[in-house]
């Protein structure tokens, strides 16, 4: 039996890494679910919006019923645009940390290790407090990327692979073996397998599910945060 396995070491931070690149949050997750699975909104889930993601309007008018009103009609609307204008159509990007394994002789590169069900977090909006318990604003979006355990080496020749090594010993003989990977993937569709895989696990453990397709994951090694290096790609064996 599948289980959830939460998180992935760290989660970092693309853009500062990396430069500008296209990347989930909890808000943006949220909205790409809520337009995947179509789920109904209520009244009641309008009013949670209100509060949750336009609470400096809640705050101004929502004691006058007048003002209220009219502004209650906006913010719906923009509600529904956000829903609507969820990004299914870009590539995105996650990046986090690895450890290599010990060097495979046999195979010419490093084992990784990476856990199947393993998830990215991606947190809950960020005024999901405003909302009331049970509310859908309050469960953390959660990314799956389909077979991402299945990418589990890093060619690399003998030669290299020896000295990135020798380069990571610190004075006491110790081996940093930590790298960075940069997972680029499109969103999967709502009546994917690749969706329906990791949804009906995800939202038994209270988690909003979205699905990534990966294109392609690259390996740095960051450990000079003034010089970044790609030093190849992630592969399954």
């Amino acid at each position: 039996m599948k289980k959830l396995i939460l998180g992935l070491l760290i989660l970092l931070s693309a853009s500062m890494m990396f430069g500008q690149t296209l990347t989930l949050d909890a808000d943006s997750g949220f909205f790409i679910y809520m337009k995947g699975s179509q789920t109904k909104v209520s009244e009641d889930d309008y009013l949670s919006y209100a509060k949750v993601f336009e609470t400096a309007v809640y705050d101004k008018y929502h004691n006058d019923e007048f003002e209220w009103y009219d502004q209650f009609q906006i913010l719906k609307q923009n509600y529904d645009k956000r829903i609507s204008e969820a990004d299914f159509t870009s590539t995105y990007t996650v990046v986090t940390n690895v450890d290599f394994g010990d060097y495979d002789f046999t195979n010419g590169g490093f084992p990784v290790s990476i856990g199947e069900g393993t998830f990215f977090p991606l947190g809950r909006p960020g005024n999901y407090y405003e909302s009331p318990y049970g509310s859908i604003f309050r469960k953390t979006i959660a990314l799956s990327l389909d077979n991402f355990h299945e990418y589990n080496f890093f060619a690399f020749s003998k030669d290299d692979a020896k000295t990135f090594l020798q380069g990571r010993k610190d004075r006491y003989g110790d081996i940093d073996r930590t790298v960075t990977l940069q997972i680029t993937y499109k969103i999967a569709a709502y009546d994917s397998s690749e969706y329906k895989a990791f949804a009906d696990l995800a939202l038994a453990n209270d988690y909003l599910p979205v699905v990534g397709i990966i294109e392609s994951i690259e390996v740095y090694d960051t450990k000079d945060q003034r010089n970044i290096k790609k030093i190849g790609t992630l592969i399954k064996k």
